[in-house]
Parts: structure tokens; C-alpha cells; sequence
């Protein structure tokens, strides 16, 4: 088969959606497909794949990116592919596969992370009135509302959800098809060959009890809310919180000063190999807003390690409170986040839900994922055939 993938931008090293677009390639590749790859830049790509660089023109950025989503649905055509796969907002595609979720959940999250009511009224207003988010709704909208229909992936309940209440997307149309994490690359044995030179590189303790967060966005991933909850954790007992990732920390650590819990916390900043830091840690911690289905949570429970997040988190669906963590109402409920950290200063409680992590992602592996949206893929090819 023909298939291509819309995506903004594709380079595989920054992670997330573009990373996943980058594997699947490989996969689609590898069992004799014909791969088209549809963005406005690229990094790596897979070898012997189809590249179509498309420019996204215009004064404005709203402006750029509405010519970005036509220009990606006129490459699709030219090339008459057997099935189209959109990734982020473009136009064109016999299926969407946001994972960045719908626009509308994402920003009822940005908003509700926002503590002053009357701030956070200002920034819905605000929003509104922003040209570039209403091209964005705009572009989203069209997205859905093509003819004929497109089928429609959900990488979790959460998202599915979203797509139902937002776009009115009916059951017959989506497929849920979580996030698909690598089995044999993110696994304790993994992990515990690299532990003792991985926590040395991070100054830890032999008797330390490591926390984990792998975040780009501090303020969307909860970070605030944990150093609060930090705060009221026993100092008494040896731990640290280690914070991986590429944003300025500046504001976070005067937070942390404030809170007397400074000297807890360890900002290494960004890292091109995330697994030394699953192989330190003994508890991932990541208390978001919103996540449609964080691969690092996934990565982390392949790993063993237990996990604390939110149910704004769809990965959570895969967890079962109390049994491989803890998954919280809200980010904002930082007595329980404290009282959740505190219980997994227990080396025996981490042990127990060590123990049930990994089982959870099983049935979830990059194999897995590739097989689920093969099917959907398949579906839409046949279905084009037909009407040949």
C-alpha cells in the first residue's frame, strides 16, 4: 500500500508524535509498503521513504498555518495515496490521529491550571480573540467535518471523550489505540545495569529514594504542584526529586527556595537518552494537566518503576490506583500528591507496586500499536479501492 502521514514538523529526536510518526514509518517500510512523509521540516527520516517539503507561507502565523493544512491535503492528493494519516492539524486525511488531543480539551486544561479566577476568565477571553487559536479551531473543525468522514483514533478514553463532546465524532468512526511503548528498549533489566552510574551522574545517595519527572512544559506538567507537595514531605528521610528536561527552571527553583525544599530538587536540564534517568529513579512523578497519553508514563511502568499522575493524564487508564501508583482527581490536589510521595518513601510499597508496573503496559507495545492502526489503515484503503 501507499500511505502517508501529515505531520507539521518530523524529526524523531525531539520526541513525542514525531518520533512515533518516525518509528511507524520504519515499521510500514520494513513489511514493504510505500511510505510518504508530509511536513514542513524534517530531520532524520527513514531510509527509502518519500519526503514532501511543504512550505507554510504567509504574513501571519494563523496565516501560515491554515496554508500549511491545505498545502499538506493538495501533496496527499498529487501523490494518490491508499490512505492518509494525519498526526497534527492538517487537511486531507482519510484518518486523524491527534496526539496532541483536541484543541478544545487542551485548552480547558491550559485554563484550569490557572489558580486566579479572574485570571483565569481573562486568558478564555483571550483566547477567543486570538487570531491564531481560532485558525487553529477552525483548521480542526474542517478536519472533522470532511466529506467523505475520516476515521478517527483516540489515543485514550480521555481523548475519545473529547472528540464525542467537541466534534460530535459517532462510534461507528473512532478507534481507540493507545500509545505503544518499547517493550525491550524500556525494561528493569535495562534499567538496572545502568542504576549505579546513573545515580552517581546525578549526585544521589545510595539511600535516597529518587522521584522522577521527564517534562518539557514545567507549568503544564504539574511541576508547581509538586514542589508544593514537596514541601510537606518528611525532610527527616533521605530523597530528592530529579527534574529532566529543557525549560528555564529559574521560576520553579525561587519556588522551591520559598518552600524551604530547594536542596531536594536536581535540574540536570535536557537529555538525549531518557533511560540513565527511568535507571535512577525509584517513583515517576508527573502530576499534569493534561496529557492525551504520556509515552514517558508508559516508558516509566515498562521500566518497573511505580507511577504517580493524574486521570488528566490519559495514560493513567492503564493504571489501577494503589496498585502501580497513585492517580489523582486533579494536579491541584497536593495533599494527596504529598501523602502519595510519603507513602513511596517505603521501600517495600515501591517493591509491590514495582512489581505490577510493567504488567500494566504489556498488552501495549510498539507491535501492538502498529497492529491496531494497521487494521484502521487497512479499512480506509479498502474502502478507497472500492469506490475506484
Amino acid at each position: 500500500m501507499k500511505i502517508g502521514f501529515q505531520i507539521e514538523n518530523l524529526d524523531p529526536a525531539r520526541g513525542g508524535a514525531e518520533t512515533y510518526v518516525f518509528q511507524f514509518a520504519q515499521e510500514l517500510l520494513a513489511g514493504g509498503h510505500e511510505v510518504h512523509l508530509i511536513a514542513m521540516a524534517f530531520g532524520s527520516t527513514p531510509h527509502n521513504a518519500y519526503t514532501h517539503h511543504v512550505m507554510r507561507r504567509g504574513i501571519t502565523r494563523w496565516g501560515r498555518d491554515l496554508r500549511f493544512a491545505r498545502a499538506a491535503g493538495r501533496a496527499a492528493r498529487r501523490a494518490n495515496l491508499d490512505a492518509v494519516v494525519a498526526v497534527g492539524r492538517t487537511l486531507g486525511a482519510d484518518i486523524l490521529q491527534p496526539h496532541g488531543g483536541t484543541l478544545e480539551g487542551s485548552r480547558r486544561q491550559n485554563v484550569a491550571l490557572i489558580r486566579h479566577s479572574v485570571l483565569r476568565g481573562l486568558k478564555d477571553g483571550f483566547d477567543w480573540l486570538n487570531p491564531r487559536i481560532r485558525a487553529k479551531l477552525r483548521i480542526e473543525a474542517r478536519q472533522y467535518e470532511a466529506d467523505p468522514p475520516p476515521e478517527v483514533i483516540a489515543i485514550s478514553r480521555m481523548v475519545m471523550a473529547d472528540m464525542k463532546e467537541f466534534h460530535g465524532v459517532p462510534d461507528e468512526r473512532l478507534h481507540l489505540v493507545y500509545n505503544g511503548v518499547d517493550l525491550k528498549r524500556f525494561s528493569p533489566e535495562v534499567c538496572a545495569a545502568k542504576r549505579d552510574e546513573a545515580r552517581q551522574a546525578l549526585g544521589l545517595g545510595a539511600d535516597e529514594t529518587c522521584f522522577l519527572l521527564v517534562a518539557h512544559n514545567f507549568k503544564l506538567k504539574g511541576l508547581r504542584e509538586l514542589i508544593e507537595a514537596a514541601a510537606r514531605v518528611d525532610r527527616a528521610k533521605p530523597w530528592r526529586i530529579v527534574v529532566i528536561g529543557k525549560a528555564n527552571p529559574k521560576w520553579y527553583q525561587a519556588l522551591a527556595e520559598r518552600l524551604g525544599c530547594d536542596n531536594r530538587f536536581v535540574f540536570p536540564g535536557a537529555t538525549g537518552d531518557v533511560i540513565p534517568a527511568y535507571a535512577a529513579a525509584d517513583v515517576y512523578v508527573q502530576p499534569t494537566w493534561y496529557d492525551p497519553c504520556s509515552l514517558v508514563v508508559l516508558e516509566a511502568l515498562a521500566c518497573g518503576l511505580p507511577v504517580i499522575t493524574t486521570k488528566f493524564n490519559g495514560a493513567s487508564e492503564l493504571m489501577q490506583d494503589g496498585r502501580d501508583g497513585y492517580v489523582l482527581d486533579s494536579p491541584d490536589e497536593t495533599d494527596r500528591l504529598a501523602h502519595a510521595l510519603t507513602r513511596l518513601l517505603d521501600p517495600d510499597l515501591r517493591h509491590r507496586m514495582a512489581a505490577s508496573a510493567r504488567p500494566a503496559v504489556r498488552e501495549h507495545s510498539l507491535e501492538q500499536n502498529f497492529r491496531e492502526m494497521m487494521a484502521v489503515i487497512e479499512k480506509v484503503a479498502a474502502r478507497k479501492g472500492a469506490a475506484k
